[in-house]
C-alpha cells in the first residue's frame, strides 16, 4: 500500500510541476519550458491509462461472486459508492478523523445490484481495494 500512495504522490507532483511549468512557459519567450512542462503533465496521464476502462466479463451475472473489500488498501475515494449504492457504504462520519489507518468502506448487500454493475464499481476503484472472487471455483475475477 505505501508503494501505490507513494507513486500518487509522485505522479500528483509530476502533474502539478508540469502545470505550473506549462503556464510559465506560455509567458516566457523561451519555449522550451513550455515543452518540458507539457511533458511533465503528460507523464502521469499516460502512466494512468487504463484507470477508467471497464471490461465487461461474459456471463459475469450468472457466476456466484463474493465481494470483499482490502481495508488498508481503500482510500475513500467513492468511486465504488456512485456506481452501486446498494452494495458500498463509505461511513462519512468516521472519515472526519485524521488517525484512520484506512477509509470505512463497507459491503451493503453483495446481492443489491448485478455482477456487472459490482465489477464495475471495483473496476472503478484507483487503490484495487475491491476483490471480486467467484465463490464455486475461489478463483479471483478481479483485480
Amino acid at each position: 500500500m505505501e508503494k501505490k500512495i507513494q507513486q500518487l504522490i509522485i505522479d500528483l507532483s509530476m502533474f502539478a510541476v508540469g502545470l505550473a511549468l506549462t503556464i510559465a512557459g506560455v509567458f516566457l519567450t523561451n519555449g522550451i519550458w513550455l515543452v518540458i512542462g507539457l511533458i511533465l503533465v503528460a507523464i502521469p496521464i499516460i502512466r494512468s491509462k487504463g484507470l477508467g476502462n471497464v471490461s465487461k466479463i461474459s456471463g459475469i451475472n450468472d457466476i456466484n461472486i463474493d465481494v470483499n473489500i482490502e481495508k488498508e488498501a481503500c482510500m475513500g475515494v467513492g468511486s465504488c459508492v456512485a456506481i452501486a449504492p446498494q452494495v458500498f457504504k463509505i461511513d462519512e462520519a468516521s472519515l472526519k478523523s485524521s488517525f484512520m489507518a484506512y477509509a470505512p468502506l463497507e459491503v451493503l448487500d453483495k446481492k443489491g445490484a448485478s455482477n456487472q454493475t459490482i465489477l464495475e464499481a471495483a473496476q472503478s476503484c484507483p487503490y484495487k481495494a475491491i476483490i471480486v472472487e467467484d465463490k464455486d471455483s475461489n478463483e479471483q475475477i478481479f483485480p
